[in-house]
């Protein structure tokens, strides 16, 4: 006769027992419920999820610079921001056909730079940024320090120049 050693008996124990378990499990928890047996008159429904539309984003609110505060306006290089004040003159280099919007007398003022491919734009909406000398703007984009042209900043749309009087 054979001996059946420990390992064979554990193992045969413990499937002996998994199944015993399954057995239990399958007689106790009863019939499964079918989705007709759920609604009164026996019939189901399909149901659709769609997803609630993802809250628009707010605008923000671009941080507002004078013209004048140099220091302010270097502390925030290479953020956008939205700076307002009087343009003092507006060059133009029939060369490159670019605009430089001054906001004071000095080379190191603020300057706005509206390159030939944005001026295209402005003169499709028929507006000619030699208007804006001397007058009370508001400009937003990105600030920029030019080690050789100083603070500037680059004017790709009408939308970025904003008079105020």
């Amino acid at each position: 006769m054979k001996r059946i050693t420990w390992p064979a008996a554990t193992i045969g124990s413990a499937f002996l027992f998994g199944f015993l378990c399954h057995f239990l499990y399958q007689r106790w928890s009863g019939p499964e419920i079918a989705p007709a047996d759920l609604s009164p008159e026996g019939r189901s429904y399909a149901v659709t999820y769609v997803p609630s539309a993802e809250p628009t984003p707010q605008p923000v609110e671009l941080p507002l610079v004078q013209a004048s505060d140099l220091r302010k306006l270097r502390q925030l290089a290479g953020t956008e921001v939205r700076v307002r004040g009087r343009i003092y003159r507006v060059g133009h280099s029939s060369k490159s056909n670019t605009y430089f919007l001054n906001f004071g007398p000095a080379r190191s003022a603020f300057t706005g730079v509206i390159f030939s491919s944005a001026a295209e734009l402005f003169e499709r909406r028929r507006i000619n940024p030699l208007n804006y000398e001397g007058r009370e703007v508001e400009v937003s984009g990105e600030i920029k320090d030019d080690p050789k042209y100083g603070l500037e900043m680059i004017l790709e749309d009408p939308a970025n120049i904003k008079v105020l009087n």
